[in-house]
């Protein structure tokens, strides 16, 4: 019933998974998959857990290289993937065709001629909102920041094309509603955390009682990593009662910031494999998105689900899951004074840290798992295939 296009994995792994659960995948249409190139597991680290047949997985493996190493040439990569999968689609009898935005215009409209019911899942804001307030962040700090206009160009016409638009957040609605795409266009599905996700061992090199805050993602100028910096310079706390972690990858432009203001206190992981994670938030008191432009960023499911309070912006989607005095706090984005102010409340107040850290976890038991993502997902097909 349902074929899923997407050039890398994102989230398509797990909604492959969720409609294989439900019995309506036909197929995923992808670059690189664990169980489907044996060859190539030999020279990435990257390990797919998710169940999905490996007969109903489809992989262009000759783009799988240069969409890894040449991120830069990122649109060309995804327009050649894109015609790929619009050669697989012409010969498929999937009634729903679920494909990732920037990377689907041509599989959309092979689908269309083919009868299908077209979605386009677009995990940001819509693509001129994100260009305009990073354009205006990164000048902020001086630096330039580009988006190929055939990007932009090639994703109007997705959202054009394609019968629904699949979003994540409230936050990400709004800017799709701002630019005129039309409510009943819309389908907002939050998404979720995977089951591995949640309160257990400890790093023994981390089980000292020292208070923990812990950034997680890429670390970059988007993620407002600069208003957390100056946050934790506003502390009132001893440098030798709290340590600050920082879990991903660090945007080249960012690094010049972090040369300025890391302390001792500070401690750089880099990127950390996805499975392992729970082991270091599992010890972390609470975790600190600042971001000013994400759709709904998927490491705030992950960390609640460790039973991590966030301190968000409502630009990390955040909204749709932190519930602010509850398992969190919404501040404003570009705001220091705010970061500090709710680490300190909760370092500071131990019974409320407390309460926040059991509110985290039932939070994502209640309706924030992969599979009450996939059970949402299902319900609209359902509707869809009724009418």
């Amino acid at each position: 019933m349902v074929a899923i296009s997407c050039s890398t994995k994102l989230w398509a792994f797990s909604l492959a998974e969720q409609m294989q659960k439900n019995g309506k995948l036909d197929a995923l249409f992808t670059s690189y998959a664990y169980q489907k190139n044996i060859f190539l597991r030999k020279l990435v680290k990257r390990i797919d857990k998710e169940e999905i047949p490996a007969d109903k997985i489809h992989t262009n493996t000759v783009l799988a290289f240069p969409i890894k190493l040449m991120p830069s040439r990122a649109h060309v990569w995804n327009n050649l993937f894109d015609h790929w999968v619009a050669g697989q689609i012409n010969k498929s009898s999937s009634k729903i065709f679920i494909g990732w935005s920037g990377m689907s215009l041509h599989a959309i409209r092979a689908a269309k001629k083919n009868k299908m019911i077209t979605i386009v899942e677009r995990g940001s804001t819509h693509i001129e909102y994100q260009d305009e307030i990073l354009q205006e962040e990164y000048r902020r700090f001086g630096i330039k920041f580009f988006v190929h206009p055939a990007v932009i160009e090639k994703e109007l016409q997705e959202y054009e094309e394609a019968d629904y638009i699949s979003v994540p957040s409230l936050f990400v609605k709004k800017t799709f509603l701002e630019k005129k795409i039309p409510e009943g266009k819309l389908i907002m599905n939050p998404f979720g955390a995977s089951s591995f996700f949640k309160p257990g061992e400890k790093k023994d090199d981390l089980q000292d009682k020292k208070f923990k805050i812990v950034y997680l993602g890429t670390l970059s100028i988007r993620k407002g990593l600069i208003y957390l910096f100056e946050a934790l310079h506003l502390l009132s706390i001893p440098e030798n009662e709290f340590e600050v972690l920082f879990i991903g990858s660090v945007e080249k432009q960012l690094e010049p910031f972090i040369e300025k203001f890391k302390k001792a206190n500070w401690k750089f992981y880099g990127h950390i494999n996805h499975y392992e994670l729970p082991q270091y938030l599992s010890q972390v008191d609470v975790g600190v998105q600042p971001s000013l432009e994400e759709g709904l960023s998927m490491v705030i499911p992950q960390l609640l689900a460790c039973a991590v309070p966030m301190i968000v912006t409502p630009n990390t989607g955040g909204e749709n899951i932190v519930t602010d005095g509850y398992n969190g706090f919404i501040i404003p984005v570009r705001s220091p004074q705010a970061i500090a102010e709710k680490i300190e409340l909760l370092y500071h107040d131990k019974q409320k840290l407390l309460a926040m850290k059991q509110n985290a976890t039932e939070v994502i038991k209640k309706s924030f798992t992969w599979d009450d993502y996939g059970n949402r997902y299902n319900d609209f097909i359902n509707k869809l295939v009724a009418q």
